[in-house]
């Protein structure tokens, strides 16, 4: 009866809610090392030298991803439809299927690894997800801790206010990103098992 309970306000709060986003910061609060725009239709912005992040990618963006040369692309979608969009003789395709409503530290160190791997290969990664809002978000937030030594505030930060579309409602994506969370993320990165 609780789950179903919970459920039901999940699903009328996520009717009301499902499509607003947080709000972006203006242009001049937006802070300089934040992601770097290059296309708006395709929520397609350089986040380092090394990682880029979008929404799902479509025929018209492997120009854009070909000229940035990017050599892996990470697929959060659970559809794989990079299989018929990307050439496979272009680039790496990964699929690592993420549900939103049930993401993990499981889930995001997956992410971390094939990130891990591209750096250890000189090798340039997009990840995506269907809106390059959520998924996309959490894994470019835990690539900022890991990676860049960001603080979770800061990370958490653009995560929700860097105007890449992030939906509230997913209120526990935040909570993978606990100090324990973390930690767990670099040990399992330093020894794998």
């Amino acid at each position: 009866m609780m789950k179903r309970t919970i459920l039901a306000i999940l699903l009328c709060s996520s009717s009301l809610t499902g499509c607003m986003t947080t709000a972006a910061f203006s242009p001049e609060q937006r802070p300089a090392h934040w992601g770097t725009l290059i296309n708006q239709t395709d929520n397609f912005y350089q986040i380092s030298e090394h990682v880029f992040r979008s929404e799902q990618p479509n025929a018209e963006l492997i120009p854009q991803l070909k000229a940035h040369d990017i050599d892996v692309v990470i697929n959060l979608r659970s559809r794989n439809k990079d299989l018929t969009v990307l050439p496979s003789k272009d680039f790496k395709l990964v699929h690592i299927p993420i549900h939103t409503w049930a993401m993990s530290r499981e889930d995001l160190l997956e992410v971390m690894r094939q990130i891990q791997q591209a750096k250890a290969l000189n090798q340039k990664v997009l990840i995506h997800c269907y809106h390059g809002s959520d998924r996309t978000g959490a894994s470019i937030a835990m690539y900022r801790i890991i990676f860049e030594n960001w603080s979770i505030s800061d990370a958490l930060s653009e995560m929700k206010h860097g105007g890449y579309g992030f939906h509230p409602v997913w209120i526990h994506i935040e909570k993978i990103f606990s100090p324990e969370n973390v930690k767990w993320i670099q040990q399992q990165l330093l020894n794998p098992s």
